[in-house]
């Protein structure tokens, strides 16, 4: 037999594995009580995919909650591609029904319940606490008539701002049940790999829902107590039908409703860009500048990905090291490869890497805009 080739030449062949991809931000959910659904099939405690409201009304009846909540969610522009329904299980409580979905690893990530659960503030808060904590969006809508009176601090909205939970909102409507998971649909369409795509909740339109003419006295109390809603703008007789205004989250730093969401899009892409640059390397990351040069480049990749895509945008800055103005471009990687030479014995023991410092500058959304006019 001839003499093997193999043998002068060994050829190790080493495959980069596929790794991790970026969550799907997408992804709503309805948690319908377990004895909504009109198919005698859908166990408890299971959810299904739907990809309109039409499929909705083979498994529930078209005055039903979740009925109401998909065409709710599947008449946002541009139109979700999918929405899964939970059907609770009969002895379950709202946080129960929530966290049991979580454990079983059914991924989503907007979340409604049913009117019925709504009526008892306790379980709201609740729900939207557990699902902060989970990394879930409260995409909620409330019909309570004393979020738009200001003598009043005893409505949901209040009680949510005061708990100050950041991955939730209360759209107040005071008929439409679903109006807020529709403003959560909108944010479902948001393509975090795509040029421009990150938007703000303000002035987006909701089709199907009416739009409220409210009083000054209404419009001032829902922004005093952080509640978005859909109304009629209007300026010398001319209407605009529809717009939504005060788009802001329940949370106590302040913050919109796309600063929560563009931040977790960000933290996850930085996530798994660092864990597979970390874990598919053929051979090793090595402990050294080479190696941590690579992990900055990865969360450097992210800066430039969520600049391209409108979270992040210019700023100027004091720099910390100079004290001078600095013009950055969205974000700031304030770490140096050569820091992980500066790495404790115990913290090379533990095979770390040196800890990576972004600053990050939100690109921001106009809302409002102040003129002046000078006549001569």
């Amino acid at each position: 037999m001839p003499y093997p080739a193999e043998n002068i030449i060994n050829i190790v062949t080493n495959i980069r594995a596929a790794g991790l991809g970026t969550a799907n931000f997408g992804a709503g959910m309805v948690f319908a009580d377990f004895d909504s659904s009109t198919d005698a099939t859908f166990a408890e405690g299971s959810y299904r995919d739907y990809g309109g409201a039409s499929a909705v009304a083979a498994d529930f009846s078209i005055a039903s909650d979740p009925y109401l909540a998909a065409l709710a969610w599947f008449s946002a522009v541009p139109k979700p591609r999918s929405l899964r329904i939970y059907l609770r299980q009969e002895n379950d409580s709202p946080v129960e029904s929530l966290n049991d979905a979580i454990n079983k690893r059914i991924w989503f990530y907007w979340y409604e319940f049913e009117t019925t659960i709504r009526a008892n503030d306790a379980d709201v808060l609740a729900l939207i606490a557990a699902g902060d904590a989970a990394g879930k969006f409260y995409a909620g809508t409330t019909n309570q008539s004393s979020v738009r009176d200001p003598s009043l601090a005893t409505d949901i909205a209040s009680k949510a701002k005061l708990q100050g939970s950041r991955r939730s909102f209360l759209l107040s409507h005071a008929t439409a049940p679903y109006a807020g998971f529709e403003l959560g649909a909108v944010f479902s369409r948001v393509n975090f790999n795509a040029a421009n795509s990150t938007i703000t909740g303000e002035f987006k339109k909701l089709p199907g829902i009416v739009a409220e003419d409210l009083t000054s006295t209404a419009y001032s109390a829902m922004k005093e107590k952080g509640a978005p809603f859909y109304t009629i703008v209007e300026t010398g007789g001319q209407v605009d039908a529809g717009r939504v205004i005060n788009s802001r989250s329940t949370s106590s730093f302040g913050e919109f409703i796309d600063d929560v969401f563009n931040l977790d899009g960000f933290v996850n892409a930085l996530i798994v860009n660092l864990y597979n640059a970390l874990a598919n390397v053929p051979t090793k990351l090595k402990q050294t500048p080479e190696g941590q040069q690579v992990l900055i480049d990865a969360a450097a990749q992210i800066g430039q990905r969520f600049i391209d895509n409108g979270y992040l945008g210019p700023r100027q800055y004091t720099s910390d090291e100079t004290g001078e103005e600095v013009l950055s471009d969205g974000y700031e990687i304030l770490s140096k490869a050569d820091d992980i030479l500066d790495l404790t014995d115990a913290e090379r023991a533990e095979r770390l890497a040196a800890p990576i410092i972004m600053r990050l500058f939100r690109a921001g959304a106009i809302h409002a805009v102040d003129v002046t006019v000078n006549v001569d």
